[in-house]
């Protein structure tokens, strides 16, 4: 009788996870000509999953699943984790992760032109990530597991210009494969790569995204502009600031003129709702230490949210 009940168990929990898995097929969709490069979309709801705990233990599906373990950025009642896939591919593919309060998670990721993946290959893959993640205490212990092996980074410190300068060359490193005109043997033959062969723009540009939205940074540096918008309606929208982020040259450290300021990468922050008071009180070119987090990533700027006053 005791073994009945055993094999019975153990029935159970396999048809769970078969149910998970048919729920996660059906619902699976592929979107647009895979010929621009086809989106994918996987998504699972899990009554009783915490959105912080899908997105950690998302951490861990994907990074024991050796994908790069990037960014992570919760607002209200949702949040995004994003993991990029680098290993053999020349524009790296990344998965993004959602999680809602009614603890439904979508899997999605976009393909570059050129770059290709069979839909079952691609479905039994996503399903089989959403399929590992879990509710209520066993799904605590996964996501505090998480949190252990793969942290969200500690805020780091860094001066205006350096960032600015970090962030300016590793965005011109990425689109160069984008900009490239080709390989050695094109130039050799006298032909040109196609751009479908390079994958396009945005895709290429997405890891870098991926990769830092979420982090935070403690900045340093002199004030370029303040955007105060004291009279704002809207909650937590009362001002931003752009660093000054000109480099300086030579032994004594001259400061290139500040029109030339948005000629470079700009660094921009934008204030939590309790900083009105101390918003107030910038002026152009004064110091400012502000520690914030990662809210956006483009080709000329990042944008810092929920900025504080670091001491």
């Amino acid at each position: 009788m005791k073994g009945m009940v055993c094999t019975t168990m153990m029935l159970l929990a396999m048809s769970g996870s078969v149910a998970a898995s048919a729920a996660c097929e059906k619902a699976f969709k592929t979107v647009g000509d895979p010929r621009n490069g086809a989106l994918y979309m996987a998504d699972l709801t899990i009554p009783g999953l915490k959105v912080q705990s899908a997105l950690d233990q998302l951490r861990k599906i994907g990074g024991d699943d050796q994908l790069d373990v990037g960014g992570q950025l919760v607002e209200g009642n949702t949040g995004d984790q994003y993991l990029i896939q680098r290993k053999g591919l020349r524009t790296p593919l990344v998965l993004i992760g959602t999680a809602d309060r009614s603890g439904r998670v979508t899997l999605t990721t976009k393909l570059a032109r050129g770059q290709t993946i069979e839909p079952q290959i691609a479905r039994q893959s996503m399903c089989e990530m959403l399929d590992k993640l879990k509710a209520g205490s066993q799904g605590e212990a996964l996501a505090a597991a998480a949190r252990t092996q793969y942290p969200m980074p500690a805020a780091e410190e860094v001066k205006a210009p350096d960032l600015s300068k970090k962030m300016g060359k590793e965005v011109r490193d990425t689109m160069a494969l984008y900009n490239s005109a080709g390989s050695f043997k094109d130039l050799m033959l006298g032909t040109t790569t196609n751009k479908e062969d390079m994958g396009d723009r945005s895709a290429t540009f997405l890891p870098v995204y991926a990769k830092y939205v979420g982090q935070r940074y403690r900045i340093d540096g002199q004030i370029y502009t303040v955007n105060s918008n004291r009279y704002s309606t809207r909650p937590g929208d009362i001002g931003s600031i752009n660093y000054l982020v000109t480099p300086t040259r030579g032994l004594l450290r001259i400061r290139q003129n500040d029109t030339f300021n948005n000629n470079n990468y700009t660094i921009r922050c934008e204030f939590a709702s309790d900083q009105a008071a101390y918003v107030a009180m910038l002026r152009e070119r004064d110091w400012a230490k502000l520690e914030g987090e990662v809210s956006s990533v483009e080709e000329s700027s990042m944008t810092l949210r929920n900025c504080r006053q670091a001491q």
